[in-house]
């Protein structure tokens, strides 16, 4: 039967097959050879891998530098009251490590720990109970540690304006969230953009009972004020 005569699907359906008949020829070692089906299936999978390439999500936060501490130029300061009178000491910062965004402040974080065991304060007798088994008892608990969980910036945004850190503070076996403020400050006499080299500051107050540290408190206040200064240096 002549395909001139026949309705128009099945025109349709007989001009598709004989354009099928005319492709097979070219198409038929392609798709039947087992060279051919390598040749496709390495097609399909290349074209895969690229738009798997493609939907991949991009690194978080790219700009994060890791900086670590110079301990030479750097010192953890306390304020505390005895009998009264205002008293300074201090203890050596026994690690620090700090990851900064300055694009995206609020990415950064920090993990500080001070050496408790090597508290100063000027006065044997005071040193002695502030190490003691009521007070730090750094014979057990010879470090204290801080840890931030969230970063707040100020509102311009830019790192020398500081921010405002939020973290889990560790003293003896006691751990607790704190707030701390930070500033962020170049080297004296490096460039605007030069942010290889930074001194961070970091200043709270605690309650030295919340932590457990109790003890002698005819003696010693129960506030004390954390001041921490830290040399960091760009490591990557």
């Amino acid at each position: 039967m002549r395909s001139g005569g026949a309705p128009p699907s099945l025109r349709i359906a007989l001009s598709a097959n004989r354009k099928a008949k005319a492709n097979w020829p070219f198409m038929a070692p392609i798709l039947t050879g087992a060279s051919g089906l390598r040749h496709v299936a390495s097609m399909l999978s290349r074209r895969l891998i690229l738009v798997g390439l493609c939907t991949l999500p991009l690194p978080a936060h790219a700009s994060l530098r890791r900086y670590e501490l110079e301990p030479r130029a750097s010192r953890a300061g306390f304020i505390y009251w005895f009998k009264g009178i205002r008293r300074q000491g201090e203890l050596p910062i026994g690690r620090a490590d700090f990851q900064i965004d300055p694009s995206n402040l609020a990415a950064s974080s920090t993990d500080v720990t001070l050496r408790a065991d090597k508290v100063r304060t000027g006065f044997f007798l005071v040193t002695g109970i502030l190490k003691g088994a009521s007070m730090l008892d750094t014979v057990r608990y010879p470090t204290i540690r801080f840890v931030s969980t969230a970063v707040r910036p100020a509102p311009s945004g830019k790192l020398t304006d500081g921010v405002k850190l939020r973290g889990e503070l560790t003293i003896r076996d006691v751990t607790q969230a704190v707030n701390f403020d930070a500033r962020f400050m170049r080297r004296e006499g490096s460039v605007a953009d030069d942010l290889s080299r930074l001194t961070v500051s970091l200043g709270g107050r605690i309650s030295r009972s919340s932590f457990g540290a109790s003890g002698y408190r005819n003696l010693v206040g129960d506030e004390v004020e954390l001041n921490v200064t830290m040399a960091m240096r760009a490591v990557d």
